[in-house]
């Protein structure tokens, strides 16, 4: 990317992202709320996505559309050993689970 064309992207803070779908279920764990929302396909021939956004407060009742700003989060999980389906190696797979905690204001 040319220094010139970085001029005109907006201004967004590192590890921000903006979720914007249709809220599919909501439950209360723990004193948090986690709201699995389902983002609209890329084009027609992509599926949707489902993410899951952890929150203090209810984002609003199934099917509502919803925008909002998240940080992303993550964590490694409890490594494990598979094999190498090509090759017949074991190798080592460190999972990563990745999290978005609602910024709220």
């Amino acid at each position: 990317m040319k220094i010139e064309e970085k001029k005109n992207l907006p201004t967004v803070k590192a590890m921000h992202v903006v979720v914007a779908g249709r809220i599919e279920g909501s439950k209360t764990y723990d004193g948090k709320r986690y709201t699995q929302v389902m983002t609209p396909a890329a084009d027609a021939y992509s599926r949707p996505q489902l993410v899951e956004i952890r929150s203090k407060a209810r984002l609003g009742e199934k099917g509502e559309e919803i925008s909002c700003t998240c940080i992303l989060g993550g964590f490694q999980r409890k490594p494990y050993e598979t094999k190498d389906k090509q090759t017949g190696e074991i190798v080592k797979v460190i999972p990563v689970e990745h999290t978005l905690d609602l910024i709220e204001e």
